[in-house]
């Protein structure tokens, strides 16, 4: 029998109450709950017994007897919980009598929820908020210690017991913080001891994610984040005398600018200095310009050089294409009361197709204004292209769409035949194409955003 349970086996009954659970969580009845627990009721194990109870008319709110067994045996329950409180608060037992309360207080407020009301000594809330208190200074007291001790970690245990009760007791927030902060604030004060400015960054960062005003910790953040700092000095393509591709050029040096001054973080750009325009470029290829780089960089402070190029600057214009296809327009008619004639008539129609793109050769350099090796070099086509797709009338025709196949369904056979509903929309589709001047924004967009992580992943 499923819930037989021998007397000799009584002190076994937590592994009996899991296994039932188990079996039970497969079940939603209300009825499976009430069984189980007047078994459970039957041993002798009251506070199981309980628990199921509660379990049954939550599942059920309707079932009658599982109020009536849950206001009999809860109230049993809740009084063993309300001695067991009383026991260990005259005892000092302190956490074992929080334990107590809070698993009385848990249990009557769900009962409660459900109409089923537990009794117990109302003075024991005062009795707890005394062991709450007590609890809390005890454990306060020694947080205070072990901060006072620089034993931070030790110190996080007791403000966690502190705040799962209090959160707001006293200075416990404070110590938190300092318990949390200080040894981070020490790790990173012996990284910029040891000029290990990227640790030292990394550890206040965590200080950051907690507070903003730990001791000096944002002077030490800014000075971190400052030697971690890059700079780079963008050089603009020398004229090669296509005019197109040099508006595109001068185009992307404003945008690449501007997106380096506003997004980049620890990644500063040097503007205004002689050498970005033109044949500035010319200046970093050739072992005989060494003397001049070294010269450059000690006068700016620049870590690199970017450099780039556009060319082979295209428009393409595909088609348009147009095909000639044949529909089957449905034409029903009446020929008496009871008869209707269904014929397919022919229509004639053009299948449109067409695209235009807009395309470009982008190359760039990062160069190492220290060792003049190139630390970066890549040659990528950026482009965009619009294209269209549509079907057009042959001439002008007006029908319902919906009598309108690609096929003669008289003539063409079931297994043949598909859902027309996405060739009747091509007659409706985009029968337009975007203008290159539209795709040359789109293009530049593509390569600003290529070179923000040329950048980002290569100066650092």
């Amino acid at each position: 029998m499923l819930f037989f349970y021998p007397i000799f086996l009584k002190k076994y009954y937590p592994i009996f109450a899991l296994a039932l659970l188990l079996f039970l969580s497969a079940c939603n009845g209300s009825k499976k709950y009430f069984k189980a627990a007047e078994k459970l009721e039957k041993q002798g194990l009251v506070n199981e017994a309980a628990e199921y109870y509660l379990e049954s008319l939550q599942r059920k709110p309707t079932n009658v007897d599982a109020r009536v067994k849950l206001k009999s045996v809860g109230q049993k329950y809740a009084s063993n919980l309300a001695s067991d409180f009383f026991r260990n608060f005259n005892t000092q037992q302190v956490e074992s009598s929080l334990e107590s309360f809070e698993k009385l207080k848990d249990f009557s407020g769900k009962t409660a929820a459900l109409n089923v009301v537990m009794d117990y000594p109302k003075s024991y809330e005062e009795d707890y908020q005394k062991m709450v208190e007590s609890y809390c200074s005890k454990n306060y007291n020694q947080a205070y210690n072990m901060v006072n001790q620089k034993k931070y970690s030790d110190a996080i245990t007791y403000i966690n017991n502190v705040k799962k009760y209090n959160p707001n007791y006293k200075t416990t927030q404070q110590l938190e913080t300092t318990s949390y902060c200080e040894p981070l604030y020490q790790s990173a004060i012996l990284s910029l001891e040891t000029k290990n400015y990227a640790n030292a960054l990394v550890t206040l960062s965590k200080i950051k994610s907690r507070t903003e005003n730990y001791k000096d910790y944002k002077e030490l953040y800014d000075l971190s984040a400052a030697q971690q700092s890059k700079s780079f000095i963008l050089l603009q393509p020398k004229d090669a005398g296509f005019a197109a591709e040099k508006e595109i050029e001068d185009y992307l040096f404003n945008s690449f600018n501007q997106v380096a001054t506003q997004k980049f973080n620890n990644i500063k750009i040097i503007n205004n200095t002689p050498f970005q325009e033109g044949a500035g470029a010319d200046i970093l290829s050739g072992s005989n310009n060494v003397d001049l780089i070294q010269a450059i960089r000690k006068a700016t402070g620049a870590d690199y050089f970017y450099t780039y190029d556009v060319s082979n600057r295209k428009e393409l214009n595909t088609g348009p294409t147009k095909n000639p296809y044949t529909a089957y327009n449905e034409v029903k008619t009446r020929i008496n009361d009871t008869l209707i004639k269904t014929e397919y008539k022919p229509v004639n129609y053009n299948l449109v197709k067409g695209s235009r793109t807009f395309t470009y050769d982008y190359k760039y350099k990062i160069i190492n204004a220290f060792s003049n090796q190139i630390v970066s070099t890549q040659s990528q086509n950026m482009s965009s292209q619009d294209a269209m797709e549509y079907n057009e009338f042959a001439k002008t025709f007006n029908c319902n769409m919906n009598s309108l196949f690609p096929y003669n369904p008289q003539q063409t056979a079931a297994a043949a035949q598909y859902n027309p509903k996405n060739w009747r929309g091509m007659f409706t589709a985009k029968n337009t194409l975007k203008s290159f001047e539209d795709l040359k924004n789109e293009t530049n967009n593509k390569t600003v955003n290529f070179f923000t992580n040329s950048v980002l992943n290569n100066i650092k």
